[in-house]
Protein backbone atom coordinates (compact mmCIF):
# COMPACT_ATOMS: atom_id res chain seq x y z
CA UNK A 1 0.00 0.00 0.00
CA UNK A 2 0.91 3.55 -0.46
CA UNK A 3 1.87 5.87 1.99
CA UNK A 4 -0.58 8.80 2.38
CA UNK A 5 -0.33 12.41 1.03
CA UNK A 6 -2.47 14.15 3.95
CA UNK A 7 -3.89 17.42 3.18
CA UNK A 8 -5.11 19.66 5.74
CA UNK A 9 -7.11 22.98 4.15
CA UNK A 10 -9.06 24.09 7.56
CA UNK A 11 -7.82 25.47 10.56
CA UNK A 12 -6.24 22.95 13.17
CA UNK A 13 -4.21 21.81 15.72
CA UNK A 14 -1.34 19.54 14.57
CA UNK A 15 0.08 17.69 17.55
CA UNK A 16 1.89 14.02 18.18
CA UNK A 17 0.28 11.61 20.38
CA UNK A 18 2.57 8.53 20.83
CA UNK A 19 3.27 7.84 17.13
CA UNK A 20 0.82 9.43 15.77
CA UNK A 21 0.04 12.75 13.92
CA UNK A 22 -3.11 14.31 15.23
CA UNK A 23 -4.86 16.99 13.21
CA UNK A 24 -7.84 18.74 15.28
CA UNK A 25 -10.29 21.25 13.41
CA UNK A 26 -13.59 22.71 14.92
CA UNK A 27 -15.90 20.01 14.21
CA UNK A 28 -13.35 16.85 13.90
CA UNK A 29 -10.19 14.95 14.69
CA UNK A 30 -7.61 12.46 12.34
CA UNK A 31 -5.19 9.97 13.70
CA UNK A 32 -2.97 9.19 11.70
CA UNK A 33 0.11 6.53 12.12
CA UNK A 34 3.54 8.65 11.14
CA UNK A 35 4.97 5.46 9.17
CA UNK A 36 2.09 5.44 6.84
CA UNK A 37 2.52 9.66 6.00
CA UNK A 38 4.47 10.14 2.74
CA UNK A 39 3.89 14.14 2.88
CA UNK A 40 1.66 16.76 5.01
CA UNK A 41 0.59 19.95 2.90
CA UNK A 42 -0.44 22.81 5.40
CA UNK A 43 -2.81 24.70 3.24
CA UNK A 44 -4.58 26.71 6.04
CA UNK A 45 -2.79 29.74 7.27
CA UNK A 46 -4.47 29.37 10.76
CA UNK A 47 -2.67 26.11 11.44
CA UNK A 48 -0.76 25.18 14.55
CA UNK A 49 1.33 22.91 14.64
CA UNK A 50 4.34 22.15 17.74
CA UNK A 51 7.97 21.91 16.98
CA UNK A 52 7.97 18.00 18.12
CA UNK A 53 5.13 17.51 15.42
CA UNK A 54 7.32 18.79 12.55
CA UNK A 55 10.53 16.85 14.21
CA UNK A 56 8.98 13.60 14.73
CA UNK A 57 7.98 14.03 11.22
CA UNK A 58 10.74 14.43 9.91
CA UNK A 59 12.34 11.48 11.73
CA UNK A 60 9.87 9.31 10.00
CA UNK A 61 10.53 10.54 6.55
CA UNK A 62 7.86 12.48 5.87
CA UNK A 63 7.57 15.74 3.92
CA UNK A 64 6.27 18.96 4.96
CA UNK A 65 4.66 21.52 2.03
CA UNK A 66 3.88 24.49 3.31
CA UNK A 67 1.15 27.15 1.51
CA UNK A 68 0.73 31.04 0.86
CA UNK A 69 -2.04 32.73 1.23
CA UNK A 70 -2.75 32.50 -2.35
CA UNK A 71 -3.02 28.57 -1.33
CA UNK A 72 0.00 27.71 -3.31
CA UNK A 73 2.88 25.96 -2.16
CA UNK A 74 6.10 28.10 -0.72
CA UNK A 75 7.74 25.69 1.65
CA UNK A 76 8.82 22.18 2.10
CA UNK A 77 10.71 21.01 5.28
CA UNK A 78 12.60 17.56 4.02
CA UNK A 79 14.11 14.89 6.62
CA UNK A 80 18.13 15.72 6.48
CA UNK A 81 20.02 13.49 7.36
CA UNK A 82 17.67 10.56 7.29
CA UNK A 83 20.25 8.10 4.95
CA UNK A 84 22.83 6.31 7.15
CA UNK A 85 24.66 6.55 3.86
CA UNK A 86 24.47 10.20 2.90
CA UNK A 87 28.08 11.00 2.16
CA UNK A 88 28.88 7.74 0.59
CA UNK A 89 26.29 8.94 -1.71
CA UNK A 90 27.19 12.34 -2.03
CA UNK A 91 30.39 11.24 -3.05
CA UNK A 92 29.39 9.30 -6.13
CA UNK A 93 26.97 12.21 -6.93
CA UNK A 94 29.94 14.57 -6.80
CA UNK A 95 31.77 12.53 -8.98
CA UNK A 96 29.50 12.44 -12.15
CA UNK A 97 31.80 12.90 -14.82
CA UNK A 98 30.61 15.72 -17.50
CA UNK A 99 29.81 12.58 -20.30
CA UNK A 100 27.65 11.01 -17.97
CA UNK A 101 25.89 13.46 -16.99
CA UNK A 102 24.51 14.59 -20.71
CA UNK A 103 23.95 10.99 -21.10
CA UNK A 104 21.73 11.20 -18.04
CA UNK A 105 19.72 14.15 -19.08
CA UNK A 106 19.44 12.68 -22.58
CA UNK A 107 17.47 10.00 -21.42
CA UNK A 108 15.39 11.80 -19.44
CA UNK A 109 14.54 14.20 -21.92
CA UNK A 110 13.48 11.16 -24.05
CA UNK A 111 11.13 9.68 -21.65
CA UNK A 112 9.54 13.18 -20.90
CA UNK A 113 8.55 13.45 -24.82
CA UNK A 114 7.43 9.97 -25.02
CA UNK A 115 5.03 10.57 -22.12
CA UNK A 116 3.72 13.79 -23.79
CA UNK A 117 3.17 11.58 -27.02
CA UNK A 118 1.33 9.17 -24.89
CA UNK A 119 -0.67 11.78 -23.35
CA UNK A 120 -1.76 12.93 -26.37
CA UNK A 121 -2.96 9.37 -27.75
CA UNK A 122 -5.02 8.61 -24.91
CA UNK A 123 -6.62 11.93 -25.11
CA UNK A 124 -7.52 11.72 -28.96
CA UNK A 125 -5.06 14.33 -29.96
CA UNK A 126 -2.79 14.24 -32.82
CA UNK A 127 0.38 14.78 -32.82
CA UNK A 128 1.85 11.30 -31.10
CA UNK A 129 4.34 10.25 -34.55
CA UNK A 130 5.98 13.89 -34.34
CA UNK A 131 6.63 13.79 -30.97
CA UNK A 132 7.83 9.90 -30.73
CA UNK A 133 10.19 11.77 -33.75
CA UNK A 134 11.51 14.65 -31.38
CA UNK A 135 11.98 11.62 -28.96
CA UNK A 136 14.41 9.80 -31.36
CA UNK A 137 16.26 12.97 -32.10
CA UNK A 138 17.34 14.05 -28.55
CA UNK A 139 21.35 14.28 -28.47
CA UNK A 140 23.20 14.37 -25.10
CA UNK A 141 22.30 16.92 -22.88
CA UNK A 142 19.68 17.28 -25.50
CA UNK A 143 22.15 19.85 -27.64
CA UNK A 144 19.71 19.54 -30.39
CA UNK A 145 17.08 21.38 -27.91
CA UNK A 146 13.99 18.59 -28.88
CA UNK A 147 12.68 18.95 -25.14
CA UNK A 148 11.98 22.78 -25.79
CA UNK A 149 10.39 21.94 -29.29
CA UNK A 150 8.11 19.15 -27.98
CA UNK A 151 7.04 21.29 -25.49
CA UNK A 152 5.81 23.89 -27.57
CA UNK A 153 4.34 21.66 -29.98
CA UNK A 154 2.80 19.58 -27.30
CA UNK A 155 1.56 22.53 -25.27
CA UNK A 156 -0.65 24.26 -28.02
CA UNK A 157 -1.96 21.00 -29.14
CA UNK A 158 -3.20 19.46 -25.31
CA UNK A 159 -4.49 22.98 -24.38
CA UNK A 160 -5.85 24.09 -27.69
CA UNK A 161 -3.40 27.12 -28.33
CA UNK A 162 -4.26 28.42 -25.12
CA UNK A 163 -1.11 28.38 -23.57
CA UNK A 164 0.74 26.80 -20.33
CA UNK A 165 1.03 30.03 -18.71
CA UNK A 166 -2.07 31.73 -19.07
CA UNK A 167 -4.66 28.54 -20.08
CA UNK A 168 -7.66 27.19 -18.12
CA UNK A 169 -5.69 24.70 -16.67
CA UNK A 170 -2.54 26.39 -15.76
CA UNK A 171 -3.25 26.77 -11.70
CA UNK A 172 -4.17 23.17 -12.06
CA UNK A 173 -1.04 22.31 -13.45
CA UNK A 174 1.34 24.09 -10.83
CA UNK A 175 -0.34 22.83 -8.21
CA UNK A 176 0.12 19.34 -8.89
CA UNK A 177 4.05 20.22 -10.38
CA UNK A 178 4.47 21.23 -6.96
CA UNK A 179 2.80 18.15 -5.22
CA UNK A 180 4.68 15.87 -7.15
CA UNK A 181 8.42 17.64 -6.90
CA UNK A 182 7.48 18.13 -3.10
CA UNK A 183 7.21 14.53 -3.35
CA UNK A 184 10.37 13.55 -4.97
CA UNK A 185 12.52 15.93 -3.08
CA UNK A 186 10.79 13.81 0.05
CA UNK A 187 12.12 11.12 -1.37
CA UNK A 188 15.68 12.50 -3.05
CA UNK A 189 17.07 13.47 0.69
CA UNK A 190 15.89 11.02 2.29
CA UNK A 191 17.88 8.15 0.63
CA UNK A 192 21.35 10.60 1.19
CA UNK A 193 21.25 12.86 -2.14
CA UNK A 194 22.57 16.23 -2.13
CA UNK A 195 19.48 17.47 -4.34
CA UNK A 196 21.08 20.53 -4.28
CA UNK A 197 23.04 18.84 -7.14
CA UNK A 198 21.93 18.46 -10.38
CA UNK A 199 22.96 16.85 -13.68
CA UNK A 200 21.30 19.39 -16.10
CA UNK A 201 19.58 22.36 -13.91
CA UNK A 202 22.46 24.19 -12.19
CA UNK A 203 21.06 27.22 -10.91
CA UNK A 204 22.50 28.67 -7.77
CA UNK A 205 19.74 29.78 -6.44
CA UNK A 206 17.75 26.63 -6.38
CA UNK A 207 17.98 24.01 -3.88
CA UNK A 208 16.58 21.22 -5.54
CA UNK A 209 18.08 21.28 -8.86
CA UNK A 210 18.39 17.67 -8.73
CA UNK A 211 14.65 17.32 -7.79
CA UNK A 212 14.08 19.20 -11.27
CA UNK A 213 15.83 17.31 -13.06
CA UNK A 214 14.11 13.52 -12.21
CA UNK A 215 10.29 15.16 -12.38
CA UNK A 216 10.42 15.89 -15.60
CA UNK A 217 9.11 12.10 -16.96
CA UNK A 218 6.56 12.15 -14.41
CA UNK A 219 5.31 15.83 -15.14
CA UNK A 220 2.88 14.56 -18.53
CA UNK A 221 1.20 12.19 -15.50
CA UNK A 222 -0.17 15.48 -13.93
CA UNK A 223 -0.92 17.24 -17.41
CA UNK A 224 -3.19 13.82 -18.13
CA UNK A 225 -4.71 13.79 -14.86
CA UNK A 226 -5.59 17.34 -15.12
CA UNK A 227 -6.71 17.07 -18.75
CA UNK A 228 -9.01 14.18 -18.37
CA UNK A 229 -10.59 15.01 -15.48
CA UNK A 230 -11.02 19.22 -16.70
CA UNK A 231 -9.31 21.30 -13.42
CA UNK A 232 -9.41 24.01 -14.81
CA UNK A 233 -10.12 27.65 -13.78
CA UNK A 234 -9.63 28.18 -9.98
CA UNK A 235 -8.95 25.65 -7.95
CA UNK A 236 -11.43 24.10 -5.27
CA UNK A 237 -11.23 21.88 -2.43
CA UNK A 238 -11.99 18.63 -4.48
CA UNK A 239 -9.57 19.60 -7.06
CA UNK A 240 -6.52 19.76 -4.66
CA UNK A 241 -7.70 16.86 -2.64
CA UNK A 242 -8.07 14.91 -6.20
CA UNK A 243 -4.62 16.23 -6.97
CA UNK A 244 -2.61 15.33 -3.68
CA UNK A 245 -3.63 12.04 -5.03
CA UNK A 246 -1.12 12.40 -7.90
CA UNK A 247 1.18 9.55 -6.28
CA UNK A 248 -1.64 6.63 -6.38
CA UNK A 249 -1.56 7.03 -10.26
CA UNK A 250 -0.20 4.14 -12.52
CA UNK A 251 2.62 3.99 -14.37
CA UNK A 252 5.02 1.18 -16.26
CA UNK A 253 8.60 0.67 -15.45
CA UNK A 254 10.56 -2.32 -16.69
CA UNK A 255 7.30 -3.88 -17.95
CA UNK A 256 5.46 -3.40 -14.67
CA UNK A 257 2.98 -1.78 -13.42
CA UNK A 258 3.98 0.77 -10.39
CA UNK A 259 2.06 3.40 -8.58
CA UNK A 260 3.88 7.16 -8.96
CA UNK A 261 5.18 6.82 -5.15
CA UNK A 262 6.67 3.71 -6.00
CA UNK A 263 8.14 4.34 -9.33
CA UNK A 264 9.65 7.30 -7.64
CA UNK A 265 11.36 5.04 -5.08
CA UNK A 266 12.66 2.93 -8.18
CA UNK A 267 13.85 5.52 -10.17
CA UNK A 268 16.06 6.60 -7.52
CA UNK A 269 17.92 3.14 -7.06
CA UNK A 270 17.62 2.83 -10.74
CA UNK A 271 19.82 6.80 -10.94
CA UNK A 272 22.07 5.43 -8.11
CA UNK A 273 22.95 1.92 -10.00
CA UNK A 274 23.44 4.09 -13.41
CA UNK A 275 25.88 6.56 -10.97
CA UNK A 276 27.60 4.24 -9.61
CA UNK A 277 28.20 1.24 -12.86
CA UNK A 278 28.82 4.54 -15.16
CA UNK A 279 25.64 2.99 -17.39
CA UNK A 280 23.10 5.60 -18.70
CA UNK A 281 21.12 2.44 -19.37
CA UNK A 282 20.93 1.99 -15.52
CA UNK A 283 18.27 4.47 -15.32
CA UNK A 284 14.84 3.82 -15.31
CA UNK A 285 12.31 5.97 -15.83
CA UNK A 286 8.33 6.04 -16.01
CA UNK A 287 6.44 5.59 -18.92
CA UNK A 288 2.90 6.23 -19.91
CA UNK A 289 0.66 3.51 -22.10
CA UNK A 290 -0.61 5.15 -24.97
Amino acid sequence: MPKRTVLIQTPSKIRIETNLLVVESSDKQAKIPLEDIWVVIIESLRCNITANALSRLTDAGAGVLFCDETHHPNGLLLPLGAHSRHAKIVKHQLAISKPLKKQLWQRIVKAKIKNQAAVLKTVGLPGFDKLIQYANEVKSDDASGREAAAAAFYFKTLLNNTGRRAGKYSKSLDYGYSILRAGIARSAVSRGWLVSQGIHHENDLNAFNLVDDLIEPFRPIVDLMVVQRNFSGDLDRETKTSLCKIFELPVTMKEKEFLVQTAIEEMLNSFKQAIIEKDVEQLVLPSLRS
